[in-house]
C-alpha cells in the first residue's frame, strides 16, 4: 500500500476516499455553516494548585513516582502542579507530614506526599485549607512502581470529584514503524510503549474490545484491507473479516458480542454487522448508493453514529444499532468524520472531526439533544481522530504536530503524551478498581 493510500484511509477512518474521491468532497447543502471558535471567558473553571515535592524512598522508585505521579495529575486538566524548583529546602525534607501554613506561602492548595521502594508505595493527600492532617493516606504494593502510582493518583482524583481517574487503562494507535505502520499502545501518561502487532503490512485503525482484552484493526498483509484481531498484550493476530474490498473502521457493541465495520464487498461502501469471532455476517446496516463508514456505538449500544456523503459532504448520521432510517446530526462545517459515542450515560455526545473554513482538521463535541457543537482544539495544526477516557471526562487525538494528545474539554488544558507518528487512537477501558 502506498504512503498516500495509507494516509488517506487513516483521515477517513476507513472510508473509501481513494475509490469514490469525488463524491466525499462533493459541495455540502447550503445551509450548512462554519464550525464554532473556542472562546474561554474568565468565568472557565480554575485548576487546582497542586504540590508534588519529590517522593521519599530507594533511588530508583522514588525519582519514577514523581516524575508519574506529576504527569497523571497534570493530564487530568484539573490540576496547575507547581514547579518544585520554588519549594524552600524545608518543605522538601520536612517528610510525609506538612506544614499547612509553610505551604500555603508558595500557593499551594494541596500537597501530595509520596514514599516508594520497589514497588511498593505510601500516599498521601493533603488539602492545605484543612491543616495539617491528610484527607486520604493509602499504601499501595504493584509489580512495577508505576501501576502502584496510578492507582493512588486515581484516589487522588476521586478524593476531589467522586470519581476514580483512569490512570491503568492504555490508548492503542497506529504507528510508524520500520516501513509499515502496526499497531501500538502506551498508558494514558504515554509511557510503557508496546508495539502490539509484527504483521510487516500496513496496519491501521485499532478498536479496543469493552474488556480490553483484544483490539481489532485493519491490515493489508494479504494485499486486502482484511479486519483482524489481537490480543490486547500482542501476539499472533488472527484474521477475522476478508471480504473482497474494504474490511475497516471496526466498532465493537458495548456487549462485546458483535462488530459494525464498513465493508465494500457488494460494490458500495456500506455498514455491517459481523460476529466478532468467525466473521459471519450477521446484518447489512445501511443502504444507500453513498459512501457509508466509520460506526461507533452509543453507550447504552441502542444506536450507531457513521459518516455519510448522502447529502453532499462528509457528515455524521445516527440510526438505530439494528439499522434503519438515518439521521443527520452535524449541520455546520463541510466535512465532519469520525464520530465517537462518550461513554457517558448523564450526557449524550458525539466527538468528531471537523475541518473549519481554512482547510484544518480540528476536535469537536456534539451535544446530540441540542445539536450544540463546542470546539477542542484551535490554532494547534490539524488534530483528528478523537476518542474518549474510559470515563467520558478526557479526550485522546493525533495532530499534525506529531504525536497523541489528551484534552480535558471542560478546562482545555491539552497535554502531549506520546511524541511519534501516531493515527486513529483507541482508549481503552479503565481498570478494575480494587
Amino acid at each position: 500500500m502506498t504512503g498516500r493510500t495509507g494516509a488517506a484511509l487513516q483521515i477517513f477512518a476507513g472510508a473509501v476516499v481513494l475509490l469514490q474521491t469525488s463524491r466525499v468532497l462533493a459541495q455540502a447543502p447550503a445551509a450548512d455553516e462554519d464550525l464554532p471558535t473556542i472562546r474561554l471567558s474568565g468565568a472557565g473553571i480554575e485548576m487546582l494548585k497542586l504540590a508534588v515535592p519529590r517522593a521519599e524512598g530507594d533511588t530508583g522508585s522514588a525519582p519514577a513516582a514523581t516524575e508519574t505521579l506529576s504527569k497523571d495529575m497534570d493530564i487530568t486538566g484539573l490540576f496547575q502542579v507547581l514547579d518544585p524548583g520554588s519549594f524552600p529546602a524545608q518543605l522538601q525534607s520536612e517528610g510525609l507530614n506538612i506544614s499547612s501554613a509553610l505551604w500555603t506561602q508558595v500557593g499551594a492548595q494541596a500537597v501530595i506526599k509520596m514514599k516508594a521502594s520497589g514497588g511498593s508505595l505510601e500516599g498521601r493527600l493533603y488539602v492545605v485549607a484543612r491543616g495539617d492532617a491528610a484527607v486520604l493516606s493509602k499504601s499501595y504494593r504493584a509489580g512495577d512502581i508505576r501501576d502502584a502510582v496510578h492507582e493512588f493518583a486515581n484516589d487522588v482524583v476521586k478524593s476531589f470529584t467522586g470519581q476514580p481517574g483512569v490512570f491503568g487503562s492504555r490508548i492503542a494507535f497506529g504507528f510508524t514503524g520500520h516501513s509499515e505502520h502496526e499497531i501500538g499502545a502506551v498508558d494514558v501518561d504515554g509511557g510503557r510503549m508496546a508495539v502490539l502487532t509484527k504483521m510487516g503490512a500496513d496496519s491501521l485503525l485499532p478498536a479496543y474490545s469493552p474488556t480490553g482484552g483484544e483490539i481489532a484493526f485493519t491490515s493489508y498483509l494479504r494485499q486486502n484491507p482484511d479486519l483482524w484481531i489481537v490480543s490486547a498484550g500482542g501476539g499472533r493476530a488472527r484474521r477475522v473479516s476478508k471480504q473482497p474490498g474494504l474490511n475497516t473502521g471496526a466498532a465493537w457493541s458495548p456487549n462485546g458480542h458483535t462488530l459494525a465495520l464498513t465493508l465494500s464487498f457488494e460494490g458500495n461502501s456500506e455498514i455491517y454487522r459481523i460476529n466478532p469471532d468467525d466473521g459471519r455476517i450477521e446484518a447489512r446496516l445501511t443502504n444507500n448508493p453513498a459512501i457509508d463508514s466509520s460506526p461507533a456505538f452509543s453507550s447504552d449500544g441502542s444506536q450507531i453514529a457513521f459518516v455519510s456523503n448522502r447529502q453532499g459532504s462528509p457528515q455524521i448520521f445516527v440510526m438505530p444499532a439494528s439499522g434503519g432510517s438515518a439521521k443527520r446530526v452535524t449541520f455546520q462545517g463541510k466535512y465532519n468524520q469520525t464520530p465517537r459515542w462518550s461513554p457517558r450515560t448523564d450526557k449524550l455526545q458525539i466527538a468528531f472531526t471537523g475541518r473549519d473554513e481554512r482547510g484544518v482538521f480540528d476536535v469537536f463535541i456534539l451535544d446530540v439533544k441540542s445539536g450544540k457543537i463546542d470546539r477542542v482544539t484551535q490554532g494547534k495544526g490539524s488534530n483528528l481522530d478523537p476518542t474518549w477516557s474510559p470515563d467520558g471526562k478526557l479526550l485522546a487525538y493525533t495532530s499534525s504536530r506529531g504525536g497523541l494528545f489528551v484534552n480535558n474539554p471542560e478546562t482545555h488544558h491539552e497535554v502531549l503524551i506520546w511524541r511519534g507518528s501516531a493515527s486513529s487512537p483507541s482508549w481503552g477501558p479503565a481498570k478494575r478498581q480494587q
